[in-house]
């Protein structure tokens, strides 16, 4: 069954790499790095963004507090703002 048809059915089953199966392990490796490349670079960003937003709330807060030592607002305001900006 050697021949022409063998050869092409051959090829066929091995997705062209005629007898040559390290190829198609290397290919996943190749689709294993990509993948993995872009689920790090995704969580890189949301981390980024929620970095961001934690940011400005210790700011906000801190100038809370600087307003409250310079007695700028009252106890009272002060924790109500507080406990809206830990929300």
């Amino acid at each position: 069954m050697h021949g022409y048809w063998y050869n092409s059915f051959d090829n066929m089953m091995n997705f062209g790499y005629e007898n040559s199966w390290w190829f198609m392990i290397y290919d996943g490796l190749k689709l294993l790095v990509i993948i993995g490349a872009v689920i790090f670079i995704a969580k890189m960003l949301m981390n980024r963004s929620n970095n961001d937003h934690a940011s400005n709330s210790n700011r906000a807060i801190n100038i809370l507090k600087e307003r409250y030592a310079r007695e700028e607002i009252s106890e009272e305001e002060y924790r109500d703002k507080l406990n809206k900006l830990r929300e």
